[in-house]
């Protein structure tokens, strides 16, 4: 054979090869493509199917997607409201003038309003719509883009406990404040329940389809708080029908579960964004978020320390000329116009709160006992009911606590500042003969049962005050409703027992006078510590006192005695 043929024969051969080879990957390749189609088209057909089907959806909320509040006896104080919404997703509706009339004339609201809220935001918009409203208008289905459904509203319209419960990031639904930012961690990302739609490629509804029903997740963490909602709702009457800025707490002296707290002015909270603009302080809790000096109510604190220094304080006989010179000052008392009180024992000195006696006990036993001693009544530190706007106050301490600086301190002025929270756990403390029982807000998280899934760890009682010593105050706060500074409970003289306090400060410049009134009741077997304060309410036995009283009779009257 030449070599040219047999060059030949051994070309044919490799080229033979190399197609067999192309020819078995080509088949291997073919034969994946089928495997693969067989998996997407029959084995996953149901994934892909299921994903396409999520592309022609639409999502609509139709409750908060968070865990419920409750009070004490499981009465929902968040999602109680149901009320039909316009929900709108600006990617599907158009923003011309027809459409935009259409939804100012259900909605009530501000044209510009409607269409800059439309025309510029990424994320759906949801209005109140008016109630009477023409239901056959077959807008209501033509408007692509536009959806009419019955939603559970997480707040109530009247502002129930509003800054107790906080308020949410209506984006993200995330806590931002008081409860809801607190316990965000447990209250976030429970069921969420949605009303489905399946759209055509316009965006219409696919016949035959219409909505479904839909939940998101299977975890339910609800969270139940010592608040009592006939209290609260009580002490929301009582201080909305004053029409004054302040604050109301009501505890259970004998648990520390805190029953009612309220705080005005008031907020709306589906409406943040007015407020955070406002220049207000409706935002913030009076209660635990914001201290004022707390007055004659701090003389309870100097009475406990004289006390504690030397009971015979208790048989002096002290002298009131209407004032106390105090440094190149004069501090005048309440009896001022009358020419003093004259020769005054303490305990009548505690009930009519005169100023002189208590100045003249302050010299005697030290400014900075006085405040040592108020700081183991808990003032200076947070109460930690779990919030995290609580305010610790202020109390005087360095240099400050000198010269004569005394005259301040011995009626709960100057630089010394309380939370009406505090001031309630100081009442509390009292009542209970000088053991603290801590106060709490916030007692389990349950299940959509109602099952306890997780109680709260509640801080163990401390006996702070020496047993006999605290009942000495009882008895001075018993004299101040029967025959002193708060006189004006009237009727309930016999059976409460408390301390008033008017406090002078200076806000925005101008000078106001804060009222103050903490007390108990019954006397015999303490149950019920109620604070109030009230912002620039100018007397605490003229204001808070009326207050208190008018919300111990209606909490008698639904039987808490």
């Amino acid at each position: 054979m030449s070599r040219i043929k047999r060059k030949r024969n051994e070309c044919s051969m490799v080229n033979i090869k190399r197609l067999l080879f192309i020819r078995a990957i080509s088949f291997c390749i073919f034969i994946g493509l089928i495997v693969r189609l067989f998996y997407i088209q029959v084995i996953k057909y149901d994934f892909y199917n299921a994903e396409v089907i999520k592309q022609r959806q639409i999502s609509i909320p139709v409750d908060s997607g968070r865990g419920l509040i409750l009070d004490r006896n499981f009465i929902p104080l968040t999602d109680r409201i149901e009320q039909k919404v316009a929900i709108i997703f600006p990617q599907h509706f158009v923003a011309n003038t027809s459409n935009i009339l259409f939804l100012q004339e259900i909605t009530g609201k501000e044209y510009e309003e409607l269409f800059n809220k439309v025309k510029n935001s990424k994320y759906t918009l949801e209005f109140s719509v008016k109630d009477d409203l023409n239901w056959n208008d077959r807008r209501f289905i033509n408007t692509k883009g536009l959806f009419i459904v019955s939603k559970r509203m997480r707040h109530d319209s009247n502002g129930f406990l509003n800054h107790v419960i906080g308020y949410i990031n209506q984006v993200d639904l995330r806590g931002m404040s008081g409860i809801e930012g607190a316990m965000d961690g447990v209250l976030s990302g429970n069921t969420g329940k949605s009303l489905i739609a399946t759209l055509d490629g316009r965006k219409k509804f696919l016949p035959g389809e219409g909505y479904a029903v839909a939940s998101t997740n299977n975890k339910s963490q609800n969270l139940r708080l010592t608040i009592d909602y006939h209290i609260q709702r009580i002490a929301e009457e009582v201080i909305d029908e004053s029409s004054m800025p302040g604050s109301v707490i009501v505890s259970d002296i004998q648990t520390g579960e805190i029953l009612g707290m309220v705080s005005r002015p008031n907020f709306d909270p589906s409406n943040i964004s007015y407020h955070l603009k406002s220049k207000g302080d409706e935002l913030y809790n009076k209660a635990i978020q914001m201290a004022f000096p707390p007055g004659s109510i701090f003389k309870i604190v100097v009475a406990i320390e004289a006390l504690r220094q030397n009971p015979l304080y208790a048989d002096e006989i002290f002298e009131c000329l209407g004032y106390e010179a105090v440094g190149e000052i004069e501090i005048k008392c309440s009896s001022y116009e009358k020419g003093g009180h004259g020769q005054i024992t303490m305990d009548r000195a505690f009930a009519e709160s005169c100023n002189c006696v208590f100045i003249q006990l302050a010299q005697k036993i030290g400014t900075g006992n006085i405040i040592n001693m108020a700081e183991q009544l808990g003032f200076n530190n947070i109460v930690d009911i779990g919030l995290m706007e609580e305010n610790s106050g202020n109390l005087p301490s360095g240099n400050d606590l000198l010269g004569p600086a005394y005259g301040n301190i011995a009626i709960g002025q100057g630089q010394i500042l309380a939370t009406p929270l505090q001031v309630n756990q100081l009442t509390q403390l009292i009542a209970n003969n000088g053991l603290k029982k801590f106060l709490y807000i916030m007692e389990d998280i349950v299940d959509n049962d109602y099952v306890t899934l997780k109680k709260s760890n509640i801080a163990k009682e401390q006996q702070v005050l020496d047993s006999e010593l605290a009942k000495k105050l009882k008895l001075w706060m018993k004299k101040v409703t029967l025959e002193g500074s708060g006189r004006q409970v009237e009727g309930l003289s016999n059976i409460t027992a408390g301390k008033t306090g008017s406090a002078e400060s200076v806000e925005n410049g101008e000078e106001v006078v804060h009222a103050w009134f903490t007390g108990y009741y019954p006397t015999n077997s303490p149950k019920y510590a109620v604070t109030i304060f009230i912002q620039n309410g100018r007397s605490g036995g003229g204001v808070a006192v009326p207050i208190f009283r008018k919300i111990v009779e209606k909490m008698m009257n639904l039987g808490y005695k």
